[in-house]
């Protein structure tokens, strides 16, 4: 008989503890109130207590006691939130917990003093601030003990090692070949296309009753890969692939005012960058190209010229092409070029995240080329992407095969979290040049 799996929602290896139920180290470690908890003692206890011990009560620099409570309500206010969003960030693929921690809790801090500068509130930064430096060594701690402590056993049903050799060698894989579960595993993935007795089925059962989290073999492959593929028979993942709707909408919402708020800065950048095309090279400074984008509409995508006028060559740029400005490459390079395409966000044309979108002759070729690619076209084009900060720019048939893989993955899994870690592996790709062409 073909078994139904009933699972969880996939999360990487890291997220998962070498023994959920153990009373040692790793309970602790795994606890989620314990680690909340801890977060909040020290880095509220900490401070307070340097402040009226060490320093006597005296006032602290940005603020005297006045501002102390409302520092105390911040750093509440961020810790939590720091908190609740590496969960939810730590659990989506190809991310390291202890790379998200600094810039996560940072963002929540800033937030946080952000909203009581705005709200004129008089608050002690050395509480804020001492506490954002607790926060973090507590959290980077925690990372550095579950590294020695917490290698994952995951139990694989119906499939052998050979099936899952591609993936993290940071996970004790155990083969499971009877219905039958000999030592404590924290998870099992089973293949539901393999022919299972009664037996086995109730075995598979008894895992999920227990609380031993079951994983679908496709669903645990897109954890660790970052990538939804489809296949030729693919009609039962089409509801899976239809993005939340709800999101959809306040996603637009918070594009547009976005958009509005970072205008005034993105001109003057645009201004400046304008001034030295024209200076460096003749022709019009922007560039427009029809492109495929929300729901396969064309629509009209700004750029900035990084080309020379009147140079032939394919639809999309190659490894060092000639055709490319040494200014341009600059451009490029930190993604300044993509700006002018904040238009096209007011517009309602794109989105800050999104596929990003292809000139219609690509598009049009890959349609034709490779199965369901139109199924891309389900959510806004973006500026950046979960394809765009992990393959960079592509051309070639197979890389655009992995670049959809990516792309599905993305409106499967479409949410604020996502397009959070989106925004943080951004800021990596723009500072290295990542994918620049």
């Amino acid at each position: 008989m073909q078994f139904e799996v009933i699972t969880a929602r996939p999360v990487p290896a890291e997220s998962l503890s070498k023994d959920r139920r153990s009373f040692g180290v790793g309970r602790w470690l795994t606890s989620n109130r314990f680690i909340l908890g801890m977060a909040l003692v020290l880095s509220i206890g900490i401070p307070e207590y340097i402040h009226t011990k060490i320093l006597a009560g005296q006032p602290v620099v940005g603020g005297g006691p006045f501002g102390i409570e409302a520092s105390v309500y911040a750093v509440l206010f961020a810790v939590i939130a720091g908190h609740m969003s590496i969960r939810k960030i730590g659990v989506l693929p190809l991310v390291s917990t202890r790379a998200i921690i600094l810039p996560t809790f940072f963002a929540a801090f800033s937030i946080a003093a952000l909203i009581l500068f705005s709200l004129h509130v008089q608050f002690g930064r050395f509480h804020l601030w001492t506490g954002l430096v607790i926060t973090l060594a507590w959290y980077l701690t925690l990372t550095v003990v579950r590294s020695r402590h917490q290698r994952p056993v995951i139990g694989l049903f119906g499939l052998s090692k050979g099936d899952v050799s591609k993936f993290s060698g940071l996970i004790d894989w155990k083969i499971i070949d009877s219905p039958r579960l000999l030592g404590k595993v924290a998870a099992v993935v089973v293949d539901p296309h393999a022919d299972f007795t009664v037996a086995n089925a109730k075995f598979i059962t008894q895992l999920v009753l227990d609380g031993t989290p079951v994983y679908h073999r496709n669903h645990f492959e897109e954890s660790l890969t970052g990538k939804v593929r489809f296949e030729s028979h693919a009609d039962n993942n089409f509801g899976a692939l239809l993005p939340s709707l709800s999101y959809l909408r306040a996603k637009r919402a918070l594009d547009f005012f976005a958009a509005l708020l970072l205008l005034p800065i993105v001109v003057v950048i645009i201004g400046i960058a304008a001034i030295a095309i024209k200076v460096t090279s003749p022709g019009p400074v922007i560039f427009t190209q029809t492109r495929i984008g929300y729901r396969g509409l064309p629509f009209p995508c700004y750029k900035l010229r990084t080309m020379r006028v009147g140079a032939n060559g394919p639809a999309f740029t190659t490894e060092n092409d000639s055709r490319i400005t040494p200014l341009g490459k600059l451009l490029r390079k930190w993604r300044i070029d993509e700006l002018p395409q904040i238009f096209n966000i007011l517009a309602g044309e794109m989105s800050w995240i999104g596929p990003r979108p292809e000139a219609a002759t690509l598009a049009t070729y890959y349609s034709s080329a490779i199965p369901f690619y139109d199924y891309r076209h389900a959510v806004r084009p973006g500026i950046t992407g979960w394809a765009a900060v992990h393959q960079g720019n592509v051309a070639e048939v197979d890389a655009a095969h992995e670049k959809l893989d990516y792309d599905f993955y993305y409106i499967k899994y479409f949410s604020l979290w996502l397009d959070f870690l989106i925004v943080l592996k951004t800021v990596k790709t723009v500072l290295t040049g990542f994918g620049s062409r």
